[in-house]
């Protein structure tokens, strides 16, 4: 079976000012799901062309909160790549990253984060993810279980819940970080944190896509995000593709667009 799939190729791109408005391309930081390389986002930048693009794909973790390190290495990442007000794309657990960092920047009052006092955030686009993780969906326990007793054969089966087509799971697993210790250390984050009260409390622009059918985050977490939100531009789609960037990346771009003219935002439009 033949796989249709175009990947283009990237330049490495660095802020500067456009020549016809002569202010500064919009900074998007694509943040990708579980143990899934950045990289993976540059075969979609066609999409997304008079963007400056960058790629941040979370540190290999051996012990303590993963989500932590992630946020400290993600504000280091774009303080040594100076980019500013940016706004984070963040697909499935790439998303709560995105919202962790976003309740720091939101926070210089609080002494734990004043290392993140000085961050201004453009706005946040989540594709597929939570605010809280609750696995009680019968695919999620299964999933669970399977890390615990049998790592390959977990992945396999994460694999099989994502819902893609072959071209999809093909780029996937190219893009696929092997690595059993720093999975298992994102997964233990990714059950402990909740962040219903960040999300209440955010004022940043916000944009909210999902598929209804979506086995590993099911749809009602975006349901419960929008109530925590309900300013914020919502796109759902009927299918059950968890990595919907083939399919609808056109739909994600135009949602983006509703992002960066600042809808979505908490008393804005």
């Amino acid at each position: 079976m033949k796989v249709n799939m175009k990947v283009m190729k990237v330049k490495k791109t660095a802020l500067r000012s456009s020549p016809q408005s002569g202010k500064p391309k919009q900074s998007i930081v694509f943040i990708p799901g579980w143990n899934v390389r950045a990289e993976i986002f540059q075969n979609f930048a066609e999409y997304f062309a008079g963007r400056t693009l960058y790629y941040f794909t979370p540190p290999l973790v051996r012990a303590g909160d993963a989500y932590q390190q992630a946020v400290c290495a993600l504000r280091r990442f774009l303080t040594e790549k100076n980019i500013f007000e940016p706004i984070l794309v963040g697909w499935s657990l790439g998303g709560q990253l995105a919202l962790l960092y976003a309740q720091h920047a939101a926070c210089p009052q609080n002494t734990a984060t004043a290392p993140f006092a000085k961050d201004r955030l453009g706005g946040v686009l989540l594709i597929n993810s939570a605010a809280v993780f609750s696995r009680q969906a019968d695919e999620q326990k299964t999933f669970s279980a399977l890390c615990a007793q049998d790592f390959p054969r977990a992945v396999k089966y994460f694999h099989k819940l994502l819902g893609s087509d072959l071209a999809a799971s093909t780029l996937l697993q190219k893009y696929f970080i092997n690595n059993r210790s720093s999975a298992l250390a994102y997964l233990q984050s990714l059950y402990q944190h909740d962040l219903t009260d960040a999300l209440r409390a955010s004022a940043y622009p916000l944009g909210i896509f999902h598929s209804r059918r979506d086995r590993i985050i099911p749809y009602r977490e975006a349901e419960y995000i929008q109530t925590l939100r309900p300013d914020a531009q919502f796109l759902k789609t009927a299918d059950n593709l968890h990595f919907p960037f083939l399919a609808h990346c056109a739909k994600i771009t135009g949602l983006l667009d509703e992002v960066m003219r600042g809808g979505g935002k908490a008393g804005g439009k």
